[in-house]
Formats: C-alpha cells, structure tokens, sequence
C-alpha cells in the first residue's frame, strides 16, 4: 500500500501541475490575444450612381475591368460625363446602352485595388479590447502557412448591420436581442505582392498586449 502511495502521490502531483499550465496557457492567450477566421480579403468600395434620371447614352467599362481616377466610364442624356472616384477595379457592373437610369440606380462598383486589406468582424462584447494601432497575425486560406504582419487602422462606428437591420422587433412587437457585429481594418503588409482576391477567408489574431 505505501508503495502505491509512493507512485500515486507524484503522478497525482503531475496531473495537477499539467492541468495548471494548460489553464494558465488558456488564460495568458484569452488575456493577451483576441482570435477570429471571421475575416475575409476586401477594399475601400465605390458605388457609382447617376445624379439625376434619364437614358444611358454610353457605359464603356464591364465587370473585372481597372479604371483611373476621374476616367470616364459613360454618360446619360441628362448627365454629360459618369466618372470614376478612384483607381481601381471595376467588380460589379450589368449595365447596358439606352437603359433607363435613376440616382437609386447602382451603375457599378469601384473597388480601390491599391488599399486592399482584411475586414474582421468582432463581437460588441469583445469590442473593448480591441484599439488602433495593435499589431495583428494574419493568415490567409490560399496562402497556408504563411504569416502577413498586420496592424489595425480603424474600427467602424456603425455595427454591420445598423442600416439595413435597425429594428429587432417581430411584427408581434417582440424583442429579439443579437449580438451585434462590428467592422474592424486590418492592414497587411505583403512584401511578396501575393495577389489577393475580394472574398478569400482569413483568419486573424490580434495582440491586446
């Protein structure tokens, strides 16, 4: 019996040691770290809308297509000239000549190809950690393995779905809470100039320390 003792005492000992780093690992990276694989490869968007309503004349760009700032792109009957805000590239258009066109009509949109970088979406309980300026790890699904060095450079003032969802009530009039999500930019850096495509899924981890 005190020979069991013996072995039983130090491997009980040993257990408890281990549980203890393992909770202690768990805890410095709750404390030091905040991590998300909601996140995804994107850009600075333009919507590209007529001022006023009237006939689409000409439309000189298609989908895929890169355009510079201020070229032209077409013209209505009532609007000499549409341009474009900022280079980039054309992802979205389905526009054709003599299409009738109001200023609700998106005619296209612009993304600025020069400012890619990763859109996060972080819970609004967890919001407060995280602060401009921290450094971020940040992995992408086509790259795997590969680490970009990263740095959060704005937290959106809005939750994603402010705008198009600003009610959660039922037409019973009951209350539904959601949590909340809320955009938050990372920018990499990418010295390789790997190409990125609008829409590749990343993952991030951010130092809150």
């Amino acid at each position: 019996m005190k020979k069991l003792k013996k072995i039983l005492f130090p491997l009980l000992i040993g257990v408890v040691l281990i549980g203890i780093g393992i909770g202690y690992y768990f805890y410095s990276a709750g404390a030091n770290y905040y991590s998300t694989d909601n996140a995804k490869v994107t850009a600075q968007m333009y919507t590209i809308t007529p001022s006023s309503s009237g006939k689409l004349l000409e439309w000189d760009v298609k989908a895929g297509d890169l355009v510079e700032k201020d070229q032209i792109l077409g013209r209505t009957e009532t609007l000499p000239y549409i341009t474009s805000p900022s280079d980039g590239m054309v992802i979205k258009t389905d526009m054709t000549v003599n299409q009738a066109v109001t200023p609700a009509t998106q005619l296209a949109v612009i993304a600025d190809t020069s400012k890619m970088y990763i859109g996060i979406n972080v819970e609004e309980t967890d919001i407060y950690k995280i602060k401009v300026g921290q450094k971020a790890d940040v992995t992408i699904d086509a790259y795997a393995g590969k680490i970009f060095s990263g740095k959060i450079t704005e937290i959106t003032s809005t939750t994603q779905t402010f705008f198009s969802n600003p009610t959660s009530f039922s037409t019973s009039g009951t209350y539904t809470k959601v949590t909340q999500l809320i955009p938050v930019k990372v920018e990499i850096e990418n010295g390789d100039n790997l190409p990125m495509t609008f829409g590749m899924n990343a993952a991030v981890k951010i130092h809150l320390k």
